[in-house]
């Protein structure tokens, strides 16, 4: 997406989904600003996280968020950023 990013993840021990969020804000965010030049902010402070109790919330989570860019970009055919690996380890 273009604002913003949908992401599943399933920290286990340190680092934590505190220090994982931020080390991935920290490195796109300065990447970013080098490539393009700007300076300011790139990522507003919090994130919204949930936890996923059983294999069929999975499955609708991980659906929603696969389907996301095609809702806002309805004419596309492929969306190279979204792939999942399913609960058996395998890229879907």
């Amino acid at each position: 997406m273009n604002d913003h990013v949908h992401v599943m993840v399933e920290p286990t021990g340190d680092p934590g989904l505190h220090q994982i969020l931020h080390s991935w804000k920290s490195f796109t965010a300065n990447n970013l600003q080098r490539r393009h030049n700007r300076r300011g902010r790139v990522w507003q402070d919090e994130y919204f996280d949930r936890v996923i109790r059983h294999e069929a919330e999975y499955r609708q989570k991980r659906d929603y968020i696969l389907g996301n860019p095609y809702k806002r970009w309805p004419e596309i055919t492929g969306y190279a950023w979204a792939w999942a690996i399913g609960l058996d380890g395998l890229k879907d």
